[in-house]
């Protein structure tokens, strides 16, 4: 009896919650009488009637037009409308209770067709496209009714013909800047031929501008140079560059550099005091440092205006750029005030809020009118000219009459960091072979050590990882520690003095030192020592240059135990993971990426060049032995290269294909038969072929069969790596993304091993060797951290006899044993690549 009463209780209860849900899900239940619920519009497009195609930018222009239609709908995962039904399941609140919850944070009110605005949605669809070309162009409306409470809006566009660029003229006189505008006619973004867009008058502007303020014409801006149109030439138009001709006076001419003064220790809690003190002439410049916090040489290579030189746009967002990217100071801000008499200097004082002395009578008028009187007129008659303002400049300049003294002071005001700060730093980690840990990380900063803006940083990290699942994966609990002392200089420290690559990224020199000891309890421990000399610089926004003519590294095995011996009996090449290692070379790295939210396809591409024992080995004779050692120690000898390149390819709206393909090789000579361990290549894992666990593929064809089981470490590893990934990622709502993933590669040796059989590189079959992988994704996108889980399986085992390799007749989802094998769950923070 109970039982039944407990079953009826249940049915009660499930019956009451499907009737509140079923309510909820109405999502017109709020909507007010004689409203409708908005449920999003639509745009159609009526090709041209005369050509009957569509044009090339169709897709762009409509996004454009989708992009303007207001408002939008209530917003949907997975297709339904979650937050409006959770708006519905709520009533009005009375105070802070679920009805509140409900409503104000997690709900969403219905867009109701009230508030669009069908006929001025239309207006400014129609003003697009007649700034894309189409003259012509007409929008209509139109709502349509859906059920009772639901409506949608149709927009309909009758883009007709669409006008091209027929010439282009630009209308200048003799004058200094007339001459300036006329010569940057060659590098026009207005081409004949190409369609009128009023982004490219735009763009032609913003060119002109960036073109004069390199030859000294600082109060020069865009909204002064006028482009006028005249469209009465059957379906083209004839385009007039010209100088507004009220333009102020102090715009058409160009300025010299006088005072350049910084101020380093600026504080808008003490603005007055920072500014004061006893000015330091450093090669030109000016210093107002009255604490003393930094050395004149520290802003040697960072200030590229110069006194008694031409102002230049460049040369100001450079030493503007380079002062940032010191990595000392948190504001940056330049005041320009032009110069009434050179004979004096004003050195201190100054407000960075008040604006440098500009005209701010000029009118910043709207350019690049179309004409639609039908005339053809090519004046545009909102502006008057006014010949005698002009004339009287014209001959101001001819006759050398100054203006004004022509010249510019600058000062850069500049508000610093706290020197020194200490920062902790908490990670976890998850492995595809059973292991987690965590890593503690405590890093002490000093960012402007020896007062020359260098930073020193020390940095202490302990960690552990344990085994929880996949007890066949082997191996053992272990810990690991570090330390490191670094020193960063804003500068290139060489032999050769004065060199200062000209790019708005500092150049820096780092040195370094580290010490880390990894131990796996009951197995072994290792200590390396590491020093190292690198040259980083960034000579473009999307390429950057790594240099490390020094790169030491020392590995020294201790306290291996009888249970690690017994490992090596089973596989002697696992003794290359522990054994001595002395690498004495360099490395270099180039790397293009060139990634951008709204770009359609983006590159990202790099090579990375190791070489060890190199130039040792002319100068260090041969032992006894055949081997060349420095104080009783052999060192590595090999030449390592990395090519990896990625394409990125935004496919649609929060969607994008990632292709990657990346190649490895390794030429180990004199001392050494194979590349040192910690050179090799490894594959396998959550970034590389993610239906292999790490380390357990390969090299070649060959498999050991043990590294499934306990009495064996996942370490397989190789001189050469070929490795292919192709990914599709989807926006599906919010934080949330998915994505379908192919994986395939593997590693080889470069010489024959008989323990390893099939491990050598073979041109002729290593294609028949290839591991493929597939699987699908979820990402959690948080911006700040992206956590990714990726389920993958093999496709192809290269293991396996020849013509058993491909496996996909073998997936059996049901079998709890095929699943054990083969489904490889990785979870890892950040994208794979």
């Amino acid at each position: 009896m109970r039982k039944a009463n407990n079953h009826i209780i249940f049915c009660c209860i499930l019956f009451c919650l499907g009737y509140l849900v079923i309510s909820s899900c109405s999502t017109t239940r709020t909507v007010p009488e004689g409203d409708r619920l908005y449920t999003g519009s639509d745009v159609k497009w009526i090709p041209d009637t005369v050509t009957k195609k569509k044009p090339k930018d169709y897709s762009t222009l409509l996004e454009g037009m989708n992009k303007r239609v207001r408002p939008n709908r209530n917003r949907k995962f997975l297709g339904m409308p979650i937050k409006l039904w959770l708006y519905n399941l709520g009533n009005e609140p009375k105070g802070k209770g679920l009805n509140y919850i409900l409503r104000k944070k997690w709900g969403e009110p219905p867009v109701l067709l009230s508030q669009a605005k069908p006929d001025y949605t239309a207006q400014v669809l129609e003003e697009y496209l007649v700034d894309n070309g189409y003259f012509q162009a007409g929008v209509v409306s139109a709502v349509k009714n859906s059920g009772k409470k639901k409506a949608s809006i149709n927009y309909t566009a009758t883009p007709n013909h669409r006008y091209t660029i027929k010439s282009v003229t630009y209308i200048t006189d003799t004058s200094a800047i007339g001459v300036s505008v006329k010569n940057t006619k060659p590098e026009s973004s207005l081409i004949p031929g190409k369609p009128y867009s009023l982004d490219s008058i735009r763009a032609e502007r913003e060119r002109i501008h960036a073109n004069l303020k390199e030859q000294g014409y600082y109060y020069f801006i865009p909204d002064y140079l006028l482009v006028q149109a005249d469209s009465t030439n059957n379906g083209q138009v004839d385009l007039f560059v010209k100088i507004k001709d009220n333009t102020p006076l102090l715009a058409l001419r160009p300025y010299r550099m006088h005072d350049i003064t910084l101020f380093p220790d600026y504080s808008l809690d003490n603005d007055s005091a920072s500014t004061q003190g006893t000015p330091v002439r450093y090669k030109g410049i000016y210093l107002v440092d009255s604490a003393k916090r930094f050395k004149s040489s520290a802003f040697d290579r960072s200030v590229f205006l110069r006194p008694d030189s031409l102002y230049r746009l460049s040369s100001h967002n450079i030493t503007l750029q380079r002062l940032i990217n010191l990595g000392v100071f948190k504001f940056v801000k330049g005041q320009f005030s032009p110069v009434r008499d050179t004979s004096i200097h004003n050195i201190l004082g100054g407000d960075p809020n008040l604006p440098g002395r500009r005209d701010s009578s000029a009118r910043r008028d709207y350019a690049g009118r179309r004409d639609t009187t039908g005339r053809g007129a090519k004046r545009d008659a909102t502006y008057t000219r006014d010949t005698s303002l002009a004339n009287n400049y014209r001959a101001m300049v001819n006759n050398r009459i100054s203006l004004d003294s022509g010249w510019l002071d600058a000062k850069f005001y500049l508000t610093p960091y706290k020197r020194r700060s200490l920062q902790a730093e908490l990670r976890g980690t998850s492995k595809s072979n059973g292991f987690i840990g965590s890593e503690v990380r405590l890093t002490a900063k000093n960012r402007n050590w020896l007062h020359s803006a260098a930073l020193l940083e020390i940095g202490l990290r302990g960690g552990l990882e344990w085994q929880t699942g996949n007890k066949s994966a082997g191996g053992s609990n272990s810990y690991g520690f570090g330390a490191e002392v670094a020193v960063t200089f804003p500068r290139f420290i060489t032999p050769f003095r004065g060199l200062n690559i000209r790019t708005p990224y500092v150049p820096k020199t780092r040195i370094s030192a580290g010490y880390e000891l990894y131990s796996r309890a009951d197995l072994y421990n290792l200590n390396a020592y590491t020093l190292q000399l690198q040259y980083l610089w960034q000579r473009t926004q999307f390429l950057s240059h790594i240099f490390s003519p020094v790169a030491v590294t020392y590995v020294l095995p201790t306290k291996t135990t009888a249970a690690y011996d017994s490992i090596l009996k089973n596989d002697p090449s696992q003794r290359a993971a522990i054994e001595k290692q002395f690498i004495l070379g360099g490395n270099y790295s180039i790397t293009y990426n060139n990634q951008q939210p709204n770009r359609v396809h983006s590159f990202y591409a790099s090579a990375n060049l190791d070489i060890s024992g190199n130039l040792a080995g002319l100068v260090v004779p041969r032992n006894d032995t055949g081997q060349r050692t420095i104080l009783g120690n052999s060192f590595a000898q090999y030449e390592r290269l990395t090519l990896e390149g990625r394409h990125y390819w935004n496919i649609g709206k929060g969607k994008q294909w990632i292709n990657r393909l990346l190649l490895g090789y390794g030429l180990p000579y004199g001392n050494s038969s194979t590349l040192p361990f910690v050179k090799q290549f490894f594959t396998g894992g959550s970034s590389s072929i993610r239906a292999f666990r790490a380390r357990t593929l390969g090299p070649g064809s060959f498999h050991n069969k043990a590294v499934d089981t306990s009495a064996l470490l996942a370490n397989e590893a190789g001189d050469i790596k070929l490795e292919f990934n192709s990914e599709v990622r989807i926006h599906v709502a919010s934080v949330f993304n998915v994505a379908a993933f192919i994986d395939a590669g593997n590693i080889w040796l470069q010489k024959d091993v008989p323990d390893k059989p099939g491990s050598k590189f073979e041109f002729s079959s290593f294609y028949k060797q290839i591991a493929v992988g597939g699987g699908v994704g979820l990402r959690i996108d948080a911006s700040i951290v992206v956590v990714r889980l990726d389920l993958a399986m093999p496709f192809r085992v290269p293991y396996l006899p020849e013509n058993e390799r491909w496996v996909l007749n073998k997936i059996n989802f049901g079998d709890p044993e095929w699943r054990k094998k083969n489904l490889i769950l990785n979870i890892a923070i950040g994208y794979p690549f």
